[in-house]
């Protein structure tokens, strides 16, 4: 059945579209936060703006959540890559006049991430309509991987390109990247999509939000999976974003290059993984594929503590990258197999606020640590603290057991 998600075109069109997509997104991540650092030369500010960059999760995806199951869910994603792709030029444009201010570039950053709340929950509510049930492992390792080509290609991308175009027109290039993320799913088939639950119709957003609320605190062992989630993206994520980059300037002593040379490490190490799920996961059990994939994560952020090399640095990227796909494939698998079509969209929704909306605190948190605490001393303590949500969830009955014949929506 994994084989047979190569001849699904609408599936094919879906992961065209996210590789360009995603590209222009790894080289956003990269140049956001190393803009803010040129402008400013301060880890505070540059962390405010970060945490700008994913506050929208935690304002507006519950809502976003309860839109996705209300509507046409490709059309929700073709209007959220146009308009990303409007407000990216914006921020060219804001760049280029010699505006300098990090205040508009933190509302520019958090308008284009307040438009992605809704793409990514339409995106993972949607698959299961694209595959049967059995390929939904594969299907989503599958889509995993233009996430992982995408952040291979894209900082290598950027290190080259910075030179020739500057550090502005990366914002160009990711301008483009949703242009054509665009242009794919218009021509995904329609028919697949026209059927939206017009029982949401009958009433109100908030009554639909309490309702997929109340869907979760009844299945409790969902609620402590998206609950874990949020507390793994606390630890991990900030230093992450803002500490990696501290991280290669501090530590290493190198520059812009280096840092997108050991980004792209992490991101084969992604893709190795995102292969292994996909050609070794569908027997297994997700949920402990998920938790080991957490361990990994965290004890390899722990080793930065005794990294001080390029060389180091680099191979140990790559070992961590493993096991994101591990967590990120297997959640995703876990939640598409127990909720039902009509709760997708707002569980989706609950597991971006999770991840995205933690990592806009995470992030706020690490600049001003990071002012008077050592960098490599953050990465020690949060990577112990993040393998250990592993820990608990293999050894909670609940979580380990979601997938069973009577959880399958």
């Amino acid at each position: 059945m994994s084989r047979n998600i190569f001849q699904q075109r609408n599936l094919l069109l879906l992961w065209l579209g996210h590789v360009i997509s995603h590209a222009g997104d790894a080289i956003y991540q990269l140049a956001l936060p190393w803009l803010v650092l040129e402008l400013t030369g301060s880890k505070t500010t540059t962390s405010l703006v970060a945490l700008s960059a994913y506050l929208p999760a935690v304002l507006l995806s519950l809502f976003a959540g309860v839109i996705v199951d209300r509507f046409d869910r490709r059309g929700i994603m073709i209007f959220s890559d146009g308009a990303r792709m409007l407000v990216m030029l914006a921020l060219v444009g804001f760049l280029t006049a010699g505006a300098s201010s990090p205040v508009i570039v933190g509302i520019i950053a958090f308008t284009v991430a307040s438009f992605a709340t809704l793409f990514y929950p339409a995106r993972d509510a949607l698959i299961p309509d694209l595959v049967p049930t059995t390929a939904l492992t594969s299907a989503n390792a599958f889509i995993s991987t233009s996430g992982q080509f995408a952040h291979l290609a894209g900082p290598l991308m950027a290190g080259l390109l910075v030179t020739w175009v500057g550090l502005t027109h990366l914002f160009t290039i990711d301008a483009l990247s949703f242009a054509a993320s665009l242009i794919c799913l218009v021509f995904i088939g329609s028919r697949r999509f026209a059927a939206t639950p017009k029982r949401s119709r009958q009433t109100d957003h908030f009554s639909d939000l309490i309702a997929g609320l109340r869907y979760v605190w009844r299945e409790r062992a969902l609620g402590l999976l998206i609950l874990l989630t949020a507390l793994n993206n606390l630890f991990i994520m900030g230093p992450a974003i803002i500490g990696m980059p501290i991280f290669v300037r501090e530590v290493l002593a190198l520059d812009f290059r280096a840092f997108a040379i050991i980004e792209a490490c992490m991101a084969a190490g992604m893709l190795i993984g995102s292969f292994l799920v996909w050609r070794f996961g569908p027997p297994l059990n997700p949920s402990l594929v998920l938790f080991v994939g957490m361990i990994v994560d965290g004890l390899t952020y722990s080793l930065l503590f005794f990294t001080e090399t390029y060389a180091q640095t680099k191979a140990l990227l790559l070992v961590h990258g493993i096991g994101i796909p591990m967590i990120t494939i297997s959640r995703t698998t876990l939640i598409q197999t127990v909720v039902s079509f009509q709760y997708r969209g707002r569980v989706f929704s609950m597991v971006n606020m999770s991840v995205i909306g933690l990592t806009a605190l995470s992030a706020a948190l690490v600049g001003p640590l990071a002012e008077v605490i050592p960098i490599e001393m953050i990465f020690l303590g949060i990577g112990f603290s993040a393998a250990a949500c592993g820990i608990i969830g293999l050894s909670h009955q609940g979580m380990m057991g979601l997938v069973s014949p009577n959880g399958r929506g």
